[in-house]
């Protein structure tokens, strides 16, 4: 008998160079686009998905 695992959510790799640490933002549930905060100092990051997308899994926020 094998386990189901749960769904994945995507995310990508963010340094928040304001305190030169690095975190996971993941998609919202509508699919347009990424949301977080820096874990130090909560200063917060939006990414929006493009039609295009990118190859690119870790961003710099300044």
């Amino acid at each position: 008998m094998t386990q189901q695992s749960a769904p994945r959510r995507p995310f990508i790799g963010i340094h928040f160079e304001c305190c030169n640490v690095y975190a996971r933002i993941y998609r919202r549930p509508d699919q347009t686009e990424y949301r977080g905060r820096c874990p130090n100092c909560l200063r917060p990051v939006r990414v929006q998905v493009s039609p295009d997308g990118t190859s690119t899994r870790i961003l710099r926020a300044h």
